[in-house]
């Protein structure tokens, strides 16, 4: 049942018990949610209400819309290693997708301390300051916000495009390759900014991830903040 006196609308929470079940295996892959008047029933609330939950699970990738046949799951979740180094571009080529980015800000800064901890150089060092939005079959799915020593990567700024891989463009301009990476995983509430990157709600649970890549000589050289939907994402640990 829904709670009426809840603060999120009934649409949301309409939203949110559907992604729950496909979550939980209730909806797979590829099969036919209820009709609009089995949803209200369900539910307990106009075909309004679930028309717009339906609508944001379209917009949001979670369901597809087929003509004369109903509203279908669309995709599960992406699955992410916790212990590889690959980056994004890497991760997309091994499950036989295309990368798809849309760069956001591209801004060089001196650092704050604790990215400045993070690599290793000293608080106010320049480095180029990259945010990105990343797409799984045309939906985002994450926002990485990263961080790069201007003194490892010269002309960086010049390298960059949508298109860009940059673990490639490091070891073929600089010679550099991505061994491992350190990850810190807490989880956070979307803000208004992660809400509009994400199509998302505000207040919606993020996933927060604070990434350190390191080279073949075990130096650290950048730095990522990755924000990911945890309705879009599953970490994997295999060992």
């Amino acid at each position: 049942m829904l709670n009426k006196d809840n603060l999120y609308p009934l649409y949301i929470q309409v939203k949110r018990k559907i992604i729950e079940e496909i979550n939980n295996g209730s909806y797979t892959d590829g099969s036919r949610l209820p009709s609009e008047t089995e949803l209200c029933d369900k539910y307990e609330v106009s075909r309004i209400t679930i028309r717009r939950s339906l609508q944001d699970l379209v917009d949001s990738g979670y369901l597809v819309r087929k003509q004369g046949k109903g509203t279908f799951v669309k995709t599960g979740k992406i699955e992410r290693s916790l212990i590889a180094a690959d980056g994004y571009s890497e991760y997309m080529k091994k499950v036989g997708e295309k990368p798809e980015r849309k760069i956001i800000k591209e801004t060089l800064k001196p650092c704050s301390s604790l990215i400045a901890k993070r690599l290793s150089v000293p608080k106010g060092s320049d480095i180029l300051e990259l945010g990105r939005i990343m797409y799984f079959k045309g939906v985002p799915f994450g926002y990485e916000i990263s961080s790069y020593p201007v003194n490892l990567f010269s002309d960086l700024e010049t390298e960059i495009n949508d298109q860009m891989s940059m673990h490639e463009l490091f070891e073929k301009k600089y010679g550099m390759t991505i061994k491992r990476s350190y990850k810190i995983i807490n989880v956070l509430l979307a803000d208004d900014t992660l809400a509009q990157y994400l199509n998302c709600h505000v207040s919606d649970p993020i996933y927060q991830v604070d990434k350190t890549g390191f080279n073949q000589y075990n130096t650290p050289v950048y730095h990522s903040w990755l924000y990911y939907d945890v309705n879009r994402v599953s970490f994997v640990i295999d060992t």
